[in-house]
């Protein structure tokens, strides 16, 4: 499985969330073929708010604090493309996993320990069957409690349209707070609500 690592840091006066760490997007395949359905996708994966920088870790920092055991993290690759575009912030939340549906968005760990987030396809005898919506072919390894992290919740894509960032940080009650690309990358791996 391959991993892209981006890391993003985002300064603010007073909130402070480094979107941290990584998830990859993308997986290997050696489970068969699945089939994906992108009306269970529409219905139970949030379609990605557009948002600066800035305003994606207001709003994610907003949600985690209102949600106790929620994680905030970035999402690199592009296997989740057309739904989650690379550098998309992403909150995820722990919910059982008999709450579990197919066309949910989860994140798990890969066999390398790294966090993947992939569509679910459908329950298995040994867990779940996962895959990127842009993957020929479902991921290699089931999602079980041991390697489940938790349910995509919130999206942010973060906004290349300096005309819509720049309307938005004039916008917003704190003008004088903004994000560099400059800025020394935050090295945590996800923040996490108390």
């Amino acid at each position: 499985m391959k991993r892209v690592l981006s890391n993003i840091s985002i300064r603010s006066t007073g909130l402070a969330v480094a979107l941290l760490g990584s998830l990859a997007w993308c997986g290997c395949s050696s489970m068969g073929s699945a089939a994906l359905d992108p009306q269970k996708v529409a219905a139970f994966s949030p379609v990605a708010e557009m948002a600066t920088s800035r305003d994606a870790a207001h709003l994610a920092g907003d949600y985690i604090a209102a949600h106790p055991g929620t994680q905030v993290a970035l999402g690199t690759g592009d296997s989740m493309m057309p739904r989650y575009r690379n550098n998309t912030v992403i909150v995820v939340e722990r919910r059982p996993m008999s709450e579990l549906k197919p066309g949910m968005t989860i994140v798990f760990q890969s066999r390398e320990g790294w966090p993947v987030a992939h569509v679910l396809v459908a329950r298995a005898a040994d867990g779940w069957i996962t895959q990127g919506l842009n993957n020929p072919q479902p991921d290699g390894r089931p999602v079980t409690e041991a390697n489940y992290v938790g349910v995509l919740v919130k999206a942010y894509e973060l906004s290349n349209d300096p005309m819509l960032a720049l309307s938005r940080d004039l916008s917003s009650a704190d003008a004088g707070a903004y994000a560099s690309e400059d800025a020394p990358p935050a090295y945590a791996t996800v923040a996490k609500a108390p």
